[in-house]
C-alpha cells in the first residue's frame, strides 16, 4: 500500500528504482533526440541519473527540499546539457516550493508540480504548443490537481500525471517545434515525439511506481 505522504528518507529511497527506470529508456530517448536534435539525450540520461545514484548515499537526513535540490544540482553538474539546465531548474523550484517541510502530501505534490513548471516557463521562454517538455509537464500538473481537487491521494495523483503526461507526449507529434535546436528543421519534426516531454513522461511513470514499491 503506497503511502500517504513522504518523508526524505522515502523520497531519497524511491530515486534508486527512479534512477534505474530512467537509465534504462535512455536508448530510446536517444533516438527520438536524434529526430529533432543532436542525440546527446540518452547520455545525458545516463550520466545523470548515475550520478543521482552515486550521491543518494550522502544524503541521508536531509529534508526534502534540500534533498531535491541537491539531486537536481547533481543531474546537471553531471550532464551539462540544455536539458540539464531545466532538469535542475525543476528540481530547485520544487525544492523551494516545499521549503522547510518534513512531510510531502497530496498538495504538497501539487504545488511542486505547479513551481517546476512555472521556473521551466521562465527559464526556457516557452509554453504549451512549443513542442518542448511542458507538453508533458503542464498536463501532469493539471491532471495532478484535478485528483487532489477530488481527495486523490499521492499514489492517484501520480498515476493522473503520468497518464496525462504520457498523453502530451504522444500529441507532440502533431506539433512543429517553436524554441530550441529543433526549432530550425521546422516541419521536417513533424510526426516525431518530441524527447524533452517523453523524458518527462517516463520520469513521472518511474516516480509512480517506485512510489508503490515504498
Amino acid at each position: 500500500m503506497a503511502p500517504k505522504s513522504l518523508d526524505a528518507e522515502q523520497i531519497r529511497l524511491a530515486f534508486q528504482p527512479i534512477a534505474e527506470y530512467m537509465k534504462g529508456r535512455s536508448e530510446v530517448l536517444r533516438q527520438l533526440d536524434a529526430a529533432c536534435g543532436d542525440g546527446d539525450l540518452g547520455i545525458t540520461v545516463t550520466n545523470g541519473f548515475t550520478a543521482i545514484e552515486k550521491r543518494l548515499a550522502s544524503l541521508q537526513g536531509e529534508r526534502p527540499d534540500k534533498l531535491l535540490r541537491t539531486l537536481g544540482m547533481t543531474f546537471n553538474n553531471s550532464a551539462a546539457s540544455t536539458f540539464g539546465v531545466f532538469f535542475a531548474t525543476a528540481f530547485m523550484h520544487a525544492g523551494k516550493a516545499i521549503d522547510g517541510q518534513d512531510f510531502i502530501g497530496p498538495e504538497d505534490l501539487v504545488r511542486m508540480l505547479q513551481a517546476a513548471v512555472d521556473g521551466i516557463m521562465a527559464r526556457g521562454h516557452a509554453k504549451v504548443g512549443d513542442c518542448t517538455l511542458l507538453d508533458a509537464l503542464v498536463p501532469a500538473y493539471e491532471a495532478a490537481d484535478r485528483v487532489t481537487a477530488k481527495g486523490g491521494d499521492l499514489e492517484a495523483i501520480l498515476s493522473g500525471a503520468a497518464e496525462a503526461a504520457r498523453q502530451g507526449a504522444e500529441e507532440t507529434r502533431n506539433l512543429v517545434p517553436k524554441v530550441g535546436r529543433a526549432k530550425w528543421l521546422g516541419q521536417q519534426t513533424k510526426g516525431a515525439q518530441d524527447p524533452g516531454a517523453t523524458l518527462v513522461a517516463y520520469f513521472l511513470e518511474a516516480c509512480r511506481d517506485a512510489l508503490g514499491s515504498l
